[in-house]
């Protein structure tokens, strides 16, 4: 094992753990998706010998993160603006710079009698932000259809805009379970093959077990790479001190 390979391996183990670390505390973040490392091979600039007995050090290095779209279990919660897409698709909501991106139904109303996420962002449908105003209606029941319609009694109030992407690797992560869309070629799309159900919202993607695992996989290496770079520190040392005579 060489020295580049030694710091390489403790840097990928470290950001590895960061990534693990960051997965667990959003176990039980509804909408969330774990992120993955992604990893490559790399070469030093630095070489010995010429030609066709040059020799380059590589080493691994994590050089990008990704993000598992994998399903998660939908949970029943019997709110009436909770939200859970059964299949493909996302949610749109309206963020500071533009059209954001989630999975993560649990939605309320604000006082402004908008739909809105949590956090306040307001959600959008075909129509731009939904407005669910049930002071003037006689039967003031809120549905919510498969396809994301959604009524005050039998009056059409809007349709959640529901859309996908062909590339979902260039949705990345903005923090409370929302995504942007980093790519402007990769445009939204009307997503296809989903069912909206109300009362539910789709929990979070973590194995809780498998980052465990992970967890101690990594803590173990970086345990190896650790000893192994004491190991060339202190040869080092010791050829520095054989230098002084």
């Amino acid at each position: 094992m060489s020295f580049y390979g030694t710091v390489s391996g403790k840097f990928v183990n470290e950001r590895r753990f960061d990534i693990i670390t960051n997965n667990m505390a959003n176990a039980l973040t509804a909408g969330y998706k774990a992120s993955r490392p992604a990893f490559s091979m790399m070469t030093s600039d630095n070489a010995m010998g010429t030609g066709n007995n040059e020799l380059r050090n590589t080493y691994v290095g994590v050089y990008d993160t990704f993000t598992d779209f994998s399903d998660a279990p939908i949970i029943e919660s019997g709110s009436t603006f909770d939200c859970a897409i059964d299949g493909h698709g996302f949610f749109v909501v309206e963020g500071e710079n533009g059209n954001m991106y989630t999975r993560n139904g649990q939605f309320t109303l604000d006082s402004n009698n908008r739909l809105v996420t949590m956090s306040g962002d307001p959600v959008l449908g075909n129509g731009g932000p939904i407005t669910i105003d049930i002071s003037s209606a006689q039967d003031k029941t809120i549905s919510i259809e498969r396809d994301g319609s959604i009524f005050v009694g039998k009056d059409l109030i809007d349709t959640l805009k529901i859309v996908d992407f062909d590339d979902k690797q260039y949705l990345r992560p903005a923090g409370r379970s929302l995504f942007m869309n980093v790519n402007g070629a990769n445009q939204e799309k009307t997503a296809e093959s989903f069912s909206v159900k109300q009362g539910s919202y789709e929990a979070s993607n973590v194995n809780i077990f498998k980052e465990m695992i992970d967890m101690i996989h990594t803590l173990r290496a970086y345990e190896c790479y650790t000893k192994v770079d004491q190991f060339f520190s202190d040869m080092y040392s010791k050829l520095v001190d054989l230098g002084k005579f």
